[in-house]
């Protein structure tokens, strides 16, 4: 008589964690999905506030009371939110921005939330400095057309199967909620071919996003942190590096990064979960990831121009003033002033052709007060 409740009871017990991520992700999506609709036309400044307050409203009334670590995640991102509302509305100085920041970060390290790279007292700022920085990532990846909601979603959906493979549905059910809030806010501001959903938004799903990603490999291997934290993070770094080497002005040019860097965050999601099963080494994906992220910053600076590269058989493409540089060079080794001979030739060429050699027509005032003008040229 009693193994028959003992195995009635298991699929109970196995089934009601499995299940609450699914129902934490559909619920954040309606509650998304109802809410962006008349705060977008009324208020467009509270879509990050309304997106954060159906992912916590998720978070906590699927699974009942929360974890302490889901808790403080959940407040911590909240009072980021608020701060990047402010940011939004108004004025707000950079290293006020990172106060609060780290002061938040901080509040979840001490919650248990933490990088476990050494076991010493170094985990906590390492920590709180990881945090920050993927979380400014993420505000940076809000400027590419359609690239936050779509990348938050990706993410935040392998993240909670990586929770589930892992044992762990309390983070399993917010990362869930979180992507289908995110899920529930692609179809809106559409406008002219971009999706902003503003800084409380961004802050707000790249401090959780990275929370959770840091809570999931929490006291594991150094192999497996590495992996479980540069994998989530590479498809932000890609976004953000992309768009700090080449600001896009168009909506044609936002557009397009955001499949790419959607296809990046399914791509380090699926390897995620290879490594959690167990069918794909740790090192090897956080070593592929590293080289990956390093190779794409290292390129980006390239293109933005802080270690510029001029091959010498290149240099006579360069021109100013409209003389070639071998030209250019030539004149200044002779001590004249650069393009002196060839105004001079043309002004002469010029003044022949009229007759006289007188110039015509009224001088041009002077650029500055430094530079006085030339005597009046009577007409001939």
């Amino acid at each position: 008589m009693t193994p028959v409740p003992a195995l009635t009871s298991v699929p109970a017990l196995t089934s009601v964690p499995a299940l609450a991520p699914v129902l934490a992700g559909a619920a954040a999506c309606l509650l998304a999905a109802v809410g962006l609709r008349p705060v977008r036309r009324t208020v467009p400044y509270l879509g990050g506030v309304t997106l954060a307050a159906a992912t916590a409203g998720a978070a906590v009334a699927i699974p009942g009371l929360p974890d302490r670590r889901v808790g403080a995640v959940l407040l911590a991102a909240a009072a980021v939110a608020l701060l990047g509302l402010i940011a939004d509305v108004g004025r707000l100085p950079l290293a006020t921005r990172l106060i609060v920041e780290s002061v938040a970060a901080g509040g979840v390290v001490l919650c248990g939330v933490q990088v476990t790279l050494t076991g010493d007292w170094l985990d906590g700022p390492v920590s709180v400095m990881w945090i920050v920085a993927m979380t400014n990532a993420y505000g940076l990846l809000d400027r590419l057309g359609g690239a936050l909601a779509a990348v938050a979603a990706v993410t935040g959906a392998f993240l909670a199967g990586t929770a589930l493979v892992l044992g762990d549905p309390f983070l399993a059910v917010l990362a869930a909620a979180l992507a289908g809030a995110f899920l529930g806010a692609l179809p809106y501001g559409r406008a002219r071919g971009r999706v902003r959903l503003g800084p409380s938004a961004s802050l707000f799903a790249g401090f959780v996003l990275t929370c959770t990603a840091a809570a999931l490999t929490a006291g594991r291997g150094t192999a497996v942190i590495a992996a479980g934290l540069l994998l989530p993070a590479l498809a932000a770094v890609v976004g953000a590096g992309a768009y700090a080497a080449r600001r896009p002005r168009r909506s044609g040019q936002a557009r397009k990064a955001a499949p790419a860097l959607c296809c990046v965050s399914a791509g380090t999601g699926t390897a995620g979960l290879a490594v959690a099963l167990g069918w794909v080494p740790a090192g090897v994906a956080a070593a592929v990831t590293a080289a990956t992220a390093a190779a794409f910053l290292s390129h980006a600076c390239l293109r933005r121009g802080r270690f510029p590269v001029v091959h010498p058989f290149h240099a006579r493409r360069h021109r100013r003033d409209g003389l070639p540089a071998r030209l250019r060079r030539d004149e200044v080794t002779r001590g004249r002033p650069v393009g002196a001979s060839v105004r001079a030739s043309s002004g002469e060429a010029s003044g022949e052709a009229s007759g006289g050699g007188r110039q015509r027509g009224r001088v041009p005032p002077p650029r500055s007060a430094g530079n006085p003008p030339p005597p009046y040229v009577r007409r001939g």
